[in-house]
């Protein structure tokens, strides 16, 4: 059983960094890393949820036990607490490394300019809000946008909509980093991140459509209405997997050897980019620049090409497995 031996100078341990002290940080960090036991050298404290592993307190100035490994309790994302300028700069580096390692591009290059902040505002202490508190923002956010954009009766609307489809993409973002950086994940917040997203999606392609009138209306439901299938198989085949509502668990017939999101998602791979036209952070995006722009149409043309590549990629991948699958024993 691996222990680590976690050492402190004076109360730095208690130093609260995105909403958790540094001790809980330290022990969560460590818990992840494969230890089994934490002894920590300072004046027994309370935490305020269970820790993944046994945590035991002993006097300042104990040596270490045989064969344990000795850290600080102290350093987080390697900086040295020793004043608040210290632990600015460390719950800096601690939020700027919430992303996913496989986040769309969008994500990685505007997104995150937008939703760091916000993420370290909300992991104040004084503000206890929740990862799926945000979630439910942000569902409240893209269900109004894609009200205005029902209600828009001209070029103003239309706009505002779009800028609203964005803060909810960002909002998106901040929900997930905030879970990461306080450790408060759920199966309930995956299900209602994923599939609240799906939700305000589709509606929004849908009063594109019902906005730009004609045949573009008939699409936009069209496009929906395929995009909510495909996503529920998805959803059915990960959940018989994994018992999950994780999407990014899904595999396509020529990702079956691919373990992780990351082995999918591979930034070397030119799957990857062509991939990323249908990634939510590229296309809500997309759909608010077409909004700025006054093109609401493109909202439609590009939802309808997103539906239609998935249903065809669905479709090729069971007519694929139908095809694998051994014969039937007489």
């Amino acid at each position: 059983m691996e222990t680590v031996f976690l050492e402190t100078t004076g109360a730095r341990h208690l130093v609260r960094l995105g909403g958790l002290t540094a001790l809980e940080r330290r022990v969560r960090e460590v818990a992840k890393q494969g230890a089994q036991r934490a002894v920590v050298a300072a004046e027994p404290v309370v935490f305020p949820r269970a820790l993944p592993i046994p945590v035991e307190f002993v006097a300042p100035g104990t040596p270490a036990p045989a064969g344990a490994r000795v850290e600080r309790a102290d350093v987080v994302a390697g900086i040295e607490l020793v004043d608040e300028a210290a632990r600015r700069r460390a719950e800096w580096q601690l939020i700027r490394g919430m992303s996913k390692s496989f986040q769309g591009p969008v994500d990685a290059l505007i997104n995150w300019r937008m939703s760091m902040p916000i993420t370290r505002l909300l992991a104040q202490r004084s503000l206890r809000l929740t990862p799926n508190q945000v979630t439910v923002t942000s569902i409240l956010v893209g269900l109004a946008a894609a009200l205005v954009l029902l209600r828009s009766h001209g070029y103003p609307l239309v706009a505002v909509a779009g800028l609203m489809f964005q803060l909810n993409s960002v909002l998106d973002s901040v929900d997930g980093e905030l879970a990461r950086l306080r450790y408060q994940f759920s199966k309930l917040g995956q299900w209602l991140d994923n599939v609240s997203d799906d939700v305000v999606d589709n509606l929004f392609i849908v009063c594109a459509g019902l906005v730009t009138g004609g045949v573009w209306q008939w699409l936009a439901i069209g496009a929906a209405s395929a995009r909510i299938v495909a996503s529920l198989v998805m959803y059915v085949d990960v959940y018989r997997r994994t018992g999950t509502g994780d999407v990014f668990a899904f595999r396509y017939w020529f990702e079956a050897d691919k373990v992780t999101a990351d082995d999918v998602y591979d930034p070397k791979a030119l799957s990857t980019w062509l991939r990323s036209f249908g990634r939510r952070d590229f296309y809500t995006f997309a759909f608010a620049i077409a909004c700025v722009c006054n093109v609401p149409v493109w909202v439609v043309v590009h939802g309808a090409v997103i539906a239609a590549t998935v249903v065809g990629l669905l479709l090729l991948h069971f007519s694929v497995f139908r095809h694998r699958r051994p014969p039937a024993r007489a």
